[in-house]
């Protein structure tokens, strides 16, 4: 009780949303590297720091992350944050084991356990009907011993109390370490992070079966995407990324031609922040958020145009990081989603039907 009533008072302390996240062995700055940082913005902030840098429209509404290391773990927190609950975790967790808590009050919460890249242990601690990865069954004691016992088949589902708590000490009796208020609200390495530029599997936004669809166009790409082979299934996303920049008038972004031959020819693809098209990413990153955010803010102002801008490039830039994922099934689902989606100016019937004559070749 004494373990359950201190992870209450550090979820209360976080907020109504954060993601914190362990990670063994790996030094608070090697932590925050993993999740992307931008190298040229690290500096010690506390989480109210960090929330006011995400909210402000100068900074670019920027997702920030802190870190600090308790014994043999590093401890990171992104307020108003959930990067590390989705596949960036895996990516961390290589080498080594990483597991994070998510507290989101309008969406879901989520504990996610991952070792050397793999997502072993993943549930929704409010409603244990059901817990996935690679072995479900791994810290099922644990598990029990907080209360987030996972439901027998018929069992009636109910509402966990306290789930963010018991999975803050869920977290606690996993990794040995003790997560206080008085550490994590205190000033810490800190940077803006941007998964972007991580080797983690795109998160989301993939097409992928959805019955509920009901979208002829994505039933279609999905069907075509499971009979091509790896070299259709490159060539659609590599074309895709190159019509969609010559239609956002990219195609001379210095680098971009480069990479995506190198991409093509089946050599490493990778964007280091620092290169010519690194920096040009940055700065579209940059502008998705802006416009993402703006027109939220009653203190800032941004033309339809530039919102509108901002959105495509937005999506650019997930259509080129999926492209140049190495794995061709990734790489076609990331970069052909938005024709699924029939996104405005990006997708129209002669996209997509050139999307599958590339997936059929």
């Amino acid at each position: 009780m004494d373990g359950l009533e201190q992870a209450e008072r550090l979820r209360d302390a976080l907020g109504e949303i954060f993601c914190l996240t362990f990670v063994h062995g790996i030094e608070p700055v090697e932590a925050l590297r993993r999740m992307g940082a931008y190298t040229d913005t690290f500096t010690e902030l506390d989480p109210d720091d960090m929330r006011e840098r995400q909210f402000s429209f100068d900074a670019g509404y920027p997702r920030m992350a802190g870190a600090v290391a308790v014994g043999e773990w590093t401890l990171v927190l992104e307020p108003e944050g959930f990067e590390a609950a989705g596949t960036l975790l895996a990516a961390m967790s290589r080498g080594t084991t990483a597991l994070s808590v998510l507290r989101h009050d309008y969406a879901h919460p989520r504990f996610t356990y991952a070792v050397n890249g793999l997502e072993t242990v993943t549930f929704d601690p409010e409603w244990m009907d059901s817990v996935w990865g690679a072995e479900p069954r791994r810290l099922h004691t644990q598990m029990r011993a907080v209360g987030l016992e996972p439901l027998d088949t018929g069992d009636q589902q109910e509402l966990t109390e306290n789930a963010v708590a018991r999975a803050l000490l869920l977290a606690s009796v996993v990794t040995g370490v003790t997560a206080t208020p008085e550490i994590l609200t205190a000033p810490m390495q800190a940077t803006q992070i941007e998964p972007w530029f991580t080797d983690a599997e795109p998160d989301g936004g993939a097409l992928r079966a959805n019955p509920a669809a009901g979208n002829p166009w994505w039933d279609a790409l999905v069907e075509a995407i499971a009979r091509a082979s790896p070299t259709a299934k490159r060539a659609a996303a590599l074309a895709e990324t190159r019509r969609v920049a010559d239609l956002l008038d990219l195609t001379a972004t210095p680098g971009l031609a480069e990479t995506l031959a190198d991409a093509q020819a089946g050599q490493p693809a990778a964007v280091p922040m620092s290169s010519p098209l690194g920096r040009q990413v940055r700065d579209w990153r940059r502008l998705s958020s802006l416009a993402t955010w703006a027109p939220i803010d009653p203190t800032t102002t941004m033309s339809e145009g530039e919102r509108l801008h901002g959105n495509r490039l937005g999506w650019f830039t997930r259509i080129l990081r999926g492209a140049l994922h190495p794995d061709p099934d990734i790489a076609v689902r990331a970069a052909l989603y938005p024709l699924g989606l029939e996104m405005e100016i990006i997708a129209d019937q002669a996209a997509h039907q050139t999307a599958l004559r590339h997936l059929q070749s």
